[in-house]
């Protein structure tokens, strides 16, 4: 089974042997060779034998949400938003959501944030 590097802008499904486990006082751990992300290890081995390293199940999915704010020709901002799901297979995600203009708002901050609410009542 590989490994999956959790930072949900990288998500690199890495092979074993492409890794370096690393003990720390934290615990188990690897750093993922593309964005340098440190990920979570669990050691399911029995005790007094050998390592035997799995990753923890996150208990929630790593979805991608890019909110933006776009402006118009009439000095106002549309709300835009993009999604993508993750997967319950680690390391790929579904096809993307995409919503070009979900309003019109004075400011760019105030679009963000709508769309930012928007993707949190998708996700819940």
């Amino acid at each position: 089974m590989p490994f999956v590097c959790e930072n949900v802008e990288c998500r690199a499904v890495l092979a074993r042997g492409q890794l370096k486990t690393i003990h720390e006082e934290q615990g188990w751990c690897f750093y993922c060779p593309d964005c340098k992300a440190r990920n979570e290890l669990k050691d399911i081995g029995v005790p007094g034998g050998p390592v035997e390293l799995t990753q923890p199940e996150s208990p929630t999915l790593p979805h991608k949400v890019i909110a933006t704010a776009r402006p118009l020709e009439d000095g106002q901002y549309a709300a835009q938003l993009l999604i993508q799901r993750a997967l319950r297979t680690k390391g790929t995600y579904a096809v993307e959501e995409r919503w070009d203009q979900l309003g019109t708002f004075s400011n760019p901050q105030e679009a963000i944030e709508h769309a930012k609410s928007v993707a949190m009542d998708r996700l819940g």
